[in-house]
């Protein structure tokens, strides 16, 4: 072929190719070229419903890899809300042949993806974005975006908010569901991360007027399958404990989820004037990752301040029951009882104030033991705290211990209640030690009969000259202040029981150490024995009932928030607290997932439950309380 013929045919196909290259330039809403680098704003839709998000992308095309390349800021606007914003980027490679002489260029895409929510109905523009690349501006141009009146919701993702009453008494528990519907087929992709983000920006909007606890305080790992409406979805639900703190009319906002959506495109087509014979799909297509965000419904719940209370309200608000008991029925004067009250509600521990003991005359009660235990189900928390107060009779005789009482409010009656013990009856024998009164004289007989008792020694050695000065008697210097080490160890001996005697704690704290350490061994001695709950639920109770015991708070209840900071604030170490609570959460992943462990696992679990007691104790013996 000839240079003419070549000549004429290139004019020939630029002539063909140079319109239908223009013709496939994308159609975006501003677009500024400059050289090698173009700059375009679009939006997925100009259109749309309030409560909708509109997804905004920037993007920004450049021959060569820029750097330092910062995201196009969206100016405040009391039309629309920017939810958020990420950024990433894609590299097309183009070849050309021309005259047998291989051409090759690149060209990388940065895009800035934005998602918006609408705040009112109506039209807005969305205004110019700009953009600064290698020092030189460049700007998009503005567009008109169009909000219809009626709220709508999406319709792969949906959050919905659900309480079990919307009307409550200040105190009063009710169950929040939270509700992550994905319908079945959709392309909508759900992260834990994702989930983590909504209950997070849930439970800070909750805080302002509501005490939240999380049920079993951990992410659902698995979905399962609902029908609604006729239509499959796959949903994930977490449950809170709501108890308002407030009254009147509470609001929760809606809070935003969000997620991605993947969504296969076509890829960038080149200025290859041979592409055309391959075909728009011949290298295939790609998959795009397009984030959006739903809103939640809201929520209002009304909470009705309580009626005045009378006096001696526990300021327990639910359903409570009490029971009461003694042991032994029968004990000598001076020795001491146990009397053992339980209460259980529908409410936390810190909503419930301590059981009241009616006095007692010619008794000594010392400081009650207290235990609190917590139980988390699907129906809310329930809490049982044991009192178990050491009573000692001084007076022969029948001791009666007057009914204990308990006062609640009842938000099914609406009305105040009063639960009362039967009144418990310990007989008391004579004791060791002498009763007051009881004190008589010997008669002149029984004097007489007393001497005809005594017998005199009588020895056949010998008296022995001793010395005139027994202080240079070696046995002198030995024996000399034995009779003042006896009197100042008696006298230790009574200030010690008598300040066992006025805190009772003080022997719990000296023991802690040992009666958790003899719990651990327990249990390792039973090992496969237990079933995993047992075994879980031991050591979890045996770690609390040690903080209880050592550090002088009650650890049972607490969430593991309170709890950190309580160690902290009794001179645990920050690291080790963290630690602990870590450890914690682990043992009720465990409980709840219902999970098995063999014998090496569980011994595992036993030996770092040594080391957090041998840990805090230490702590605890370097900074007392």
């Amino acid at each position: 072929m000839t240079d003419s013929k070549k000549h004429s045919l290139i004019q020939k196909g630029a002539g063909f190719l140079l319109p239908r290259l223009i013709s496939i330039i994308p159609i975006a809403f501003g677009i500024s070229w400059s050289q090698n680098i173009s700059f375009s704003v679009t939006a997925d839709r100009t259109s749309a419903m309030l409560g909708e998000q509109i997804q905004i992308q920037a993007q920004i095309t450049s021959s060569k890899q820029l750097a330092g390349l910062a995201a196009p800021q969206v100016p405040k606007s009391e039309d629309f809300d920017v939810l958020g914003v990420n950024r990433n980027q894609s590299s097309s490679t183009s070849i050309s042949v021309v005259n047998g002489a291989m051409t090759q260029s690149v060209t990388t895409t940065y895009f800035f993806n934005y998602a918006i929510a609408p705040k009112k109905t109506g039209t807005f523009t969305f205004p110019a974005l700009q953009a600064v690349v290698d020092g030189k501006p460049y700007s998009s141009a503005p567009f008109a975006i169009t909000i219809g009146k009626e709220a709508v919701q999406t319709t792969d993702v949906r959050v919905v908010l659900q309480t079990g009453k919307k009307s409550l008494f200040t105190g009063e528990q009710t169950i929040l569901t939270v509700k992550v519907c994905q319908k079945a087929g959709s392309q909508a992709q759900l992260s834990q991360q994702g989930l983590a983000g909504l209950y997070d920006k849930l439970e800070k909007n909750l805080s302002k007027d509501f005490a939240v606890a999380r049920l079993f305080n951990q992410l659902p790992s698995k979905s399962a399958m609902e029908t609604v409406n006729g239509e499959k979805e796959f949903v994930v639900k977490v449950q809170y404990a709501l108890f308002p703190i407030s009254t009147g009319d509470l609001s929760i906002q809606p809070v935003p989820f969000e997620y991605v959506v993947l969504k296969r495109v076509q890829p960038r087509r080149n200025s290859d004037p041979f592409g055309d014979f391959f075909g728009d799909d011949f290298f295939g297509g790609g998959v795009q990752q397009i984030p959006k965000s739903v809103l939640s419904n809201r929520l209002i719940i009304h909470a009705a301040m309580l009626p005045p209370p009378p006096a001696g309200f526990s300021g327990a608000v639910g359903s409570f029951s009490m029971n009461a008991g003694v042991d032994p029925r029968q004990v000598p004067s001076g020795e001491a009882v146990t009397l053992t009250a339980t209460v259980r509600g529908t409410t936390r521990p810190g909503n419930m104030g301590d059981l009241a003991l009616p006095q007692l005359a010619e008794c000594e009660v010392l400081a009650p033991e207290k235990h609190v235990s917590l139980d988390t189900t699907q129906n809310g928390i329930s809490c049982v705290k044991t009192y178990r107060y050491p009573i000692i009779p001084r007076q022969e005789g029948t001791l009666s211990i007057p009914p204990l009482s308990w006062i609640y409010f009842d938000p099914a009656a609406q009305a105040y209640k009063t639960l009362r013990s039967d009144t418990l009856r310990v007989a008391v024998t004579k004791g060791k030690t002498a009763q007051a009164g009881q004190t008589r004289y010997l008669t002149q007989e029984e004097i007489q009969q007393v001497g005809q008792d005594i017998r005199f020694i009588k020895t056949g050695a010998g008296i022995r000259k001793q010395t005139d000065q027994p202080y240079k008697n070696p046995v002198f210097f030995i024996l000399f202040p034995l009779p003042f080490l006896l009197a100042l160890f008696s006298l230790l001996y009574k200030i010690q029981a008598k300040r066992y005697e006025r805190d009772a704690s003080l022997a719990l704290r000296q023991k802690a150490v040992r009666r958790a350490c003899r719990a651990v061994a327990t249990a390792r001695k039973k090992g496969q024995s237990l079933t995993v709950e047992q075994f879980l639920a031991g050591v979890s109770g045996c770690l609390e009932d040690f903080i209880t015991h050592k550090f002088g708070f009650a650890a049972t209840g607490k969430t593991r928030l309170e709890l950190q900071e309580e160690l902290k604030n009794r001179g645990a170490q920050d690291d080790l607290v963290k630690k602990l609570v870590s450890f914690l959460e682990g043992l009720d992943a465990y409980r709840f997932g219902r999970a098995a462990l063999d014998t090496s696992l569980r011994n595992g679990i036993l030996n770092q439950t040594e080391g957090f007691i041998r840990d805090l104790a230490k702590q605890k013996k370097g900074k007392p309380s």
